[in-house]
């Protein structure tokens, strides 16, 4: 297919048809796209950790009512923001110093595993795929932590689900995020606004019989309702993320 057309036609796939695994031959693009994604001043701050057993998607996807992709798909990958191996770097080069326990090496381990993570996806729908990223891998991260052995400075950022798609998922509209130039915060807002009574019609539409939200309340009602492991996070790269009250 296109790439463009992938990027398109790309939507959010959370029920893959388990009788079309991934072929051998994709499977191998997938994993170069992994392995070649950009990095970081050639850090290497992120890791991936690579699932396709079948007991060990559906141990993982018990884990939280909201994550049933994970056990249809056929491959669920987390990214890991992963400073072990700056760590290593510093004890064999203990004459530099540097600050690993940063918001600046937080971002930088967090951003490697989120550029990981959209190579991966990109490949995937180029290919034909479905696709579904897993945010709520942060909700569970202690839980990950024990069940995928992970060790020392380093916590799951984001997970992503591949699989052959059972049907084409509906492509919903989507809010304008690109500014010409410089930035436009009063545009942001009316964006925002218009795009918030046209989802709600847009789901009204698609969903008559259930309650259809405007997209403000939908994100705000969601984020309140997600709870994050964030205190796991800090005591691993050993920050404050949150206003302690």
């Amino acid at each position: 297919m296109d790439f463009y057309k992938s990027v398109l036609n790309r939507a959010s796939v959370r029920n893959y048809d388990t009788s079309k695994p991934i072929r051998k031959e994709d499977y191998k693009k997938l994993i170069d796209a992994i392995k070649l994604a950009p990095t970081s001043s050639n850090w290497h701050s992120s890791s991936a950790i690579v699932i396709r057993d079948k007991k060990q998607l559906k141990q993982i996807a018990s884990l939280s009512k909201y994550t049933g992709a994970i056990e249809s798909c056929d491959m669920f990958v987390v990214f890991l923001a992963d400073y072990n191996r700056m760590n290593f770097a510093m004890k064999e080069y203990p004459e530099f110093e540097y600050n690993n326990h940063s918001i600046e090496s937080y971002t930088v381990g967090v951003g490697d595993a989120f550029i990981q993570a959209t190579m991966l996806q990109d490949m995937a729908i180029n290919l034909g795929y479905g696709t579904c990223f897993i945010g709520l891998v942060r909700a569970m991260t202690k839980e990950l932590i024990g069940a995928l052995n992970i060790k020392g400075q380093a916590f799951p950022v984001i997970g992503l689900t591949i699989g052959s798609k059972k049907e084409e998922p509906e492509v919903k509209p989507k809010l304008n995020r690109v500014f010409d130039g410089v930035y436009e915060i009063d545009k942001l807002e009316k964006d925002a606004k218009e795009y918030s009574d046209k989802i709600e019609k847009y789901y009204a539409k698609l969903n008559p019989d259930k309650p259809a939200w405007p997209y403000l309340k939908a994100t705000i009602k969601s984020a309140s309702s997600y709870q994050m492991q964030t205190e796991e996070v800090e005591k691993i790269w050993d920050i404050d993320l949150i206003t302690k009250k």
